[in-house]
C-alpha cells in the first residue's frame, strides 16, 4: 500500500491484525489497555492510565509527550469515530519497548487520518500536528470491518 500524505511527514500504513498487542509479541509486563467511551470526560481517565502506566514502567522522560500523545489520539477518535455512536467504544494500547513507546488507538471508523494546515485563528484541527512533532513516527492501519489502529511511535 502507498503511504497515505497530508502532512510534512505522512503516516505510514501497514496491513495489520486487528489484535495489533498480540501480533506484536507484547507479553502483559510490556502491553497495558484502556477502554474508552464517546464520552470527553473519559479524556481524564485516558491521560491519567497514560501517565500512570509510564511512570510504573519507569519511562518518566517520555511520560508528558505520551500523554500528549494519547489525548490527543483518543481526542480524534472521539471527534470523528465516536461521535455519531452513543454506545461505541475505542481502545488505547501502550507498549512499552527497549527503545521506544508505542502509543496506538483503536476506533470503529474506517477514516483515516488526515491533517490539514491550522491558521492562527483555528481553535481545532491541530492534533495530528502536534502528534507528528512529538512523534518519532506515527501512522495508522485499516481493519476490515472492525475500524483503525492509529500509533505513534515515541522515542525513550
Amino acid at each position: 500500500m502507498a503511504p497515505h500524505s497530508d502532512s510534512p511527514r505522512s503516516p505510514q500504513t501497514r496491513p495489520a491484525p486487528f489484535d495489533w498487542g498480540l501480533a506484536m509479541g507484547l507479553g502483559v509486563p510490556h502491553f497495558s489497555a484502556c477502554r474508552f467511551t464517546g464520552d470527553p470526560q473519559c479524556l481524564y481517565k485516558v491521560r491519567r492510565f497514560t501517565h500512570r502506566t509510564l511512570k510504573l514502567w519507569g519511562r518518566h522522560s517520555c511520560a508528558e509527550d505520551t500523554t500528549a500523545v494519547a489525548s490527543e489520539l483518543v481526542t480524534n477518535a472521539l471527534r470523528h469515530a465516536l461521535k455519531d455512536r452513543p454506545d461505541g467504544d475505542g481502545w488505547l494500547g501502550l507498549m512499552n519497548r527497549p527503545d521506544a513507546i508505542i502509543c496506538a488507538v483503536h476506533d470503529p471508523s474506517h477514516d483515516r487520518p488526515i491533517s490539514h494546515p491550522a491558521t492562527l485563528h483555528d481553535t481545532k484541527g491541530r492534533g495530528l500536528l502536534i502528534i507528528n512533532v512529538l512523534s518519532q513516527d506515527w501512522g495508522y492501519a485499516l481493519h476490515g470491518d472492525s475500524g483503525k489502529t492509529v500509533w505513534a511511535l515515541l522515542p525513550t
